[in-house]
């Protein structure tokens, strides 16, 4: 909580054989394993959501990823972003962009880990 993680991720053991943890004798219940993965993920999804309301009205250079048809938006990520782990920026463009294309996008909204945000230049590659 003090140390205000930008970004978390967090597991729960489970023993893999031809590991000494694996025969260690006193496991902690399931229950209690879940209990504390709920604690922690619920305390960092407030600290990544007060996070996120700083970067509202910042603008971030994005890296577009793709498009979503039924949303009719855009999606991409900052230089903060991983792949598949981290949060995402949504979009509109009335053009064309390209995965791959990067766009400057001034951030107007936040989610607890992805953002919205309103595009201000021509793409560049």
């Amino acid at each position: 909580k003090e140390m205000r993680f930008d970004r978390l991720g967090a597991f729960k053991f489970s023993p893999e054989e031809g590991t000494k943890a694996f025969d260690m004798k006193d496991q902690i219940k399931e229950s209690v394993k879940d209990e504390r993965f709920d604690q922690i993920m619920l305390l960092q999804q407030d600290i990544t959501l007060n996070i996120n309301k700083e970067l509202e009205g910042i603008t971030a250079d994005v890296m577009v990823e793709g498009y979503i048809p039924d949303d009719e938006v855009y999606v991409g990520r900052t230089y903060r972003d991983a792949p598949d782990v981290d949060g995402l920026i949504f979009f509109k463009y009335p053009g064309e962009l390209l995965s791959g294309d990067f766009v400057k996008v001034k951030v107007t909204r936040c989610l607890d880990y992805d953002l919205y945000g309103e595009i201000i230049n021509e793409p560049s590659e």
